[in-house]
């Protein structure tokens, strides 16, 4: 068993593939513009909108700079 465990954690590599990154994106986009025609420009509005941005932004920089 704590052979195969070992065997198991030596393969991760701590890449966090980008899509990921795209997804949530995506997804982060989508309820944004669900909370501000629900509740107009609010606090939680502009906070999703800016960590919406950040992960459009983690996504560009994954893809464009990257892990080498």
């Amino acid at each position: 068993m704590s052979n195969d465990l070992n065997i198991y954690l030596m393969t991760l590599d701590g890449e966090i593939p980008p899509i990921y990154f795209l997804i949530m994106s995506l997804g982060l986009t989508f309820l944004t513009y669900i909370v501000l025609k629900k509740n107009g420009r609010s606090l939680e509005t502009y906070f999703l909108a800016i960590i919406t941005i950040l992960f459009y932004l983690g996504y560009l920089i994954l893809i464009f700079i990257g892990p080498k």
